[in-house]
Formats: structure tokens, sequence, C-alpha cells
């Protein structure tokens, strides 16, 4: 039996290129959504049962930051300059340092701005990044 497990929120990293990002929202830090199908099911018409492993394992990464976050400026500063250059595709970590989950794309985008407004409290900003095919991610529990 594993006992009493431990899940600290600060233990979670997020770098894009060269940057660990901070100043996270309140109730969330980082979503990881796959584009594929995984594995994909097919019965044919007299039940013969096949699959199909569709080859697209790039995925939509959320990252939610509160609108007081410096990391909003470097993320707005690396999407501008993706914009006029096209070098802002940059190696993204996610990594649980309490726990086994890692994700790494070596190519990763900021692909727009996030819906942006101001008011009587911090909000949140989420920011949407893209990646490029990626080998072997883990979404993993903790210790």
């Amino acid at each position: 039996m594993a006992g009493v497990l431990t899940y600290d929120p600060k233990k979670v990293q997020v770098i894009f290129g060269a940057r660990q990002l901070s100043g996270f929202a309140d109730d969330s830090i980082v979503s990881i959504n796959p584009h594929g199908e995984g594995m994909q099911l097919y019965v044919g018409a007299d039940g013969e049962v096949g699959r199909s492993i569709d080859p697209d394992h790039t995925f939509e990464i959320t990252v939610s930051l509160a609108t007081t976050s410096q990391s909003n400026t470097y993320l707005s500063r690396v999407y501008n300059q993706d914009r006029v250059t096209g070098k802002g595709m940059l190696p993204l970590l996610i990594k649980d340092l309490a726990g086994d989950t890692l994700f790494f794309a070596k190519e990763a985008w900021v692909s727009n701005f996030p819906e942006g407004g101001r008011g009587r409290t911090i909000d949140t900003q989420e920011w949407t990044i893209q990646t490029g095919q990626v080998d072997n991610p883990i979404i993993g529990g903790n210790h």
C-alpha cells in the first residue's frame, strides 16, 4: 500500500523556451489536451474488430496565468517575435517535481493572444500553446 500521497502545486513546473513560467491563476496551472484520437476502434459488419493508431500526436496546452504575472509579458513577446520573424517556436517542458507527470515538446508556439480584460480584481489570462509531435508523454500520479 502506498500510504498518503501528496500533491503540491508549487512543484509543478512549466518551462517554455529558457524561462520557467510563474504567477499561475488561483485554481488552474496548465491543461494538456491531445489533438489526435489515439487508438481508434473499428468494427466491421461481420463483427471483426480492428484498431488504428492515429498518427496525430500533437497537443494543445493551456497555461492559466494571473493578470499580474510577468509571464504574460514574456509570452506576449514570444508571440510577437514569432509573428515578425517566425522564430517563436520553442521547447516546452511540463514537470511535476513531486510526481511522475512529464511532458516535453521540442517544438511549441503561442497560437494567439488570450482574451483579455481588466476589472476590479485580478483575473486569469489563458494562453494557448500548440505543439509539434510529442513522444511518450506521461500524465502521472504523485509520490
